[in-house]
């Protein structure tokens, strides 16, 4: 696995743990099909949440945040919906949220978690 993929994956496993720790059940991870990948799906209460982790080392190019542009959130919804499409369990609502990631060269991971952005 190269570096960025290793970045990536680090940051994901992050967010997981959080979510983890907030009460939320993860459902999937890196779940794909023909149009793309979701990075989580999980479970906050009756809510499927989508969540899309932007992770980097610095924030010298800006915040992961910055990537997820409208046109990223309405592929997530297309995403978000096959996913449901293969389930079947209901939930009470859906979502779509990002986290961005940034990796100090030392110290904890800082997150930013903006919840419902699409």
């Amino acid at each position: 696995m190269d570096a960025r993929r290793q970045v990536g994956r680090h940051g994901e496993d992050v967010v997981a743990r959080r979510l983890a720790e907030l009460g939320w059940e993860v459902l999937d991870r890196n779940w794909r099909c023909a149009r793309g990948e979701l990075d989580i799906v999980a479970r906050d209460g009756g809510c499927a949440v989508a969540v899309e982790v932007k992770t980097r080392r610095t924030g010298a190019c800006g915040s992961g945040l910055e990537a997820v542009t409208p046109a990223k959130v309405a592929r997530l919804r297309r995403l978000l919906a096959a996913w449901l499409d293969t389930r079947d369990e209901r939930f009470e609502e859906v979502r779509i949220d990002a986290v961005a990631v940034t990796l100090p060269r030392a110290g904890a991971a800082q997150l930013d978690h903006v919840r419902g952005i699409g």
